[in-house]
């Protein structure tokens, strides 16, 4: 199985949550993997602080995740994705909806925080190991 980490999940590993490492421990490296749209946030997040602390422990945990690029299919899954919500009145911020789209296409199980926000995601697993 693949898990694909959230941005709120790989900023409680930099923390050091003992609930996300505990679940994290639990699977192999190549089980392990964060979206491109991911790992934007958190360079966002990162210049903004501009820390470099957390740049560092930050780059330690990426540098041994796969980053998971954005084509084509996730493109159309957003889109699809983002029309479903919109008839349905649901809002959800562009991106988590690619985030979602990322996790989608490549069959992985979104692991994430924020589990009621992206349930609202026809056909996502969504696991929070924060808990």
């Amino acid at each position: 199985m693949i898990y694909m980490l959230d941005t709120d999940t790989v900023s409680f590993i930099v923390r050091k949550n003992p609930a996300v490492i505990r679940n994290l421990i639990k699977h192999e490296e190549d089980e392990i993997c964060i979206s491109a749209i991911s790992y934007a946030e958190l360079r966002f997040g990162l210049e903004k602080k501009g820390s470099e602390r957390l740049f560092n422990e930050t780059s330690v945990i990426t540098e041994k995740l796969s980053i998971i690029n954005f084509d084509e299919s996730q493109s159309e899954l957003y889109g699809k994705i983002r029309l479903e919500l919109e008839k349905t009145g649901v809002a959800l911020g562009d991106m988590d909806m690619l985030i979602a789209a990322a996790a989608l296409s490549t069959g992985a199980i979104l692991v994430s925080h924020n589990v009621k926000h992206f349930r609202k995601i026809e056909g996502i697993i969504v696991e929070d190991w924060y808990t």
